[in-house]
């Protein structure tokens, strides 16, 4: 079954103050999942549509305009590319069109030449199968190919529905995508039961018709109902018994009412304050329990707020506190041995908990 992400069209840019901070959070949450968990989880978890989105969310970008791929995806690849550990190629418009030659560079930085040609080969599938199996009238504009040391790769693309003025998001993981036919449902995320009638050349009851000459395709179309939507709403606004959960309710409560004097090794940071504790809630929870995160992305909006205000203004100096925090537990030791690492999983825990 196809899945992919429906998503409104808004204008506008991250501005310059705030894209330097979400390349340096996404940076320091990027190397937490590298290290904890190793390179491939962190592919792997791009690969989820409500994950990226919580994470577009939990650095600040719109909950739900277009803009929170193409600008989270650009974070990132500033943000990790000199790690050694993953790399990101492409991006939007005509820097989407030099991803072959940044997958060679990144193959050459990662030490994995041998990849390259097999790199390039499912990057330009992905966008050929996206801008012509899945969905009618659409052309992609943000494609990119992410791919570890060992040999793991996503693709997040983007396409721009002109005659609905939406945007839709495809996502593709290398675990989930048969290499024997990568035309056969190879996408991977997370969505709503909401569904939408489309021409879908990837659902394999559809094989008959892949199988055939274009004519005959053309001739007896193949209508699938069995896609699955997830659709964000056009208005900006959060409605809060819509859009969250009770349990995402309940767990920015707990976020909110999460005490300085519980976490000893994090006070140790100067300027910590109860809003820096919440959002680096927020923040663990992201990292270390992904369950809440595939059941209400539009949660983590509420960590340091949203470009345009929703749901509230973006705070630049608990946004500078959150990243020296991450930061100073990155390196002050190795992290499983860090006190203020530790801390950073015990947040998570009571953000978490039930």
């Amino acid at each position: 079954m196809h899945q992919y992400t429906e998503l409104p069209l808004h204008g506008g840019k991250a501005p310059k103050w705030l894209f330097n901070r979400m390349v340096k959070l996404s940076r320091e949450i990027g190397i937490v999942i590298i290290d904890e968990f190793g390179p491939d989880e962190f592919i792997s978890r791009l690969s989820s549509s409500t994950w990226l989105q919580a994470l577009a969310c939990v650095i600040g970008y719109d909950w739900h305009s277009s803009g929170t791929t193409t600008v989270t995806m650009g974070a990132l690849k500033e943000g990790l590319n000199d790690t050694g550990e993953v790399f990101i190629a492409g991006g939007k418009g005509k820097v989407g069109l030099k991803t072959p030659e940044e997958i060679e560079k990144g193959t050459e930085l990662l030490s994995i030449s041998s990849c390259e040609d097999e790199f390039k080969k499912y990057s330009r599938l992905s966008a050929k199968v996206d801008s012509a199996l899945v969905y009618d009238n659409v052309g992609i504009y943000h494609h990119t190919f992410i791919f570890s040391k060992n040999k793991k790769w996503s693709v997040v693309q983007q396409a721009l529905d002109s005659k609905n003025k939406k945007a839709i998001r495809f996502q593709w993981s290398s675990d989930k995508t048969d290499k024997s036919d990568i035309t056969n449902e190879p996408h991977s995320s997370i969505t709503s039961d909401l569904r939408k009638i489309t021409l879908d050349l990837t659902n394999s009851g559809n094989n008959w018709a892949k199988k055939s000459s274009i004519d005959i395709v053309n001739e007896f179309p193949y209508y699938s109902k069995d896609l699955s939507l997830t659709k964000y709403p056009q208005r900006h606004d959060i409605i809060s018994n819509l859009d969250i959960s009770k349990r995402g309710l309940e767990a920015i409560q707990r976020a909110n009412e999460i005490t300085p004097n519980t976490y000893e090794e994090l006070l140790l940071v100067k300027g910590m304050g109860r809003s820096t504790l919440r959002s680096l809630a927020f923040v663990s929870s992201l990292i270390f329990d992904k369950d809440l995160s595939y059941k209400d992305p539009v949660m983590y909006s509420y960590n340091l707020g949203g470009k345009d205000g929703i749901p509230f203004p973006v705070n630049t100096k608990t946004y500078d506190s959150v990243i020296q925090v991450l930061e100073n537990a990155i390196d002050s030791a190795k992290l499983e041995k860090s006190e203020k690492y530790l801390a950073l999983k015990r947040l998570s825990k009571s953000f978490n908990s039930h």
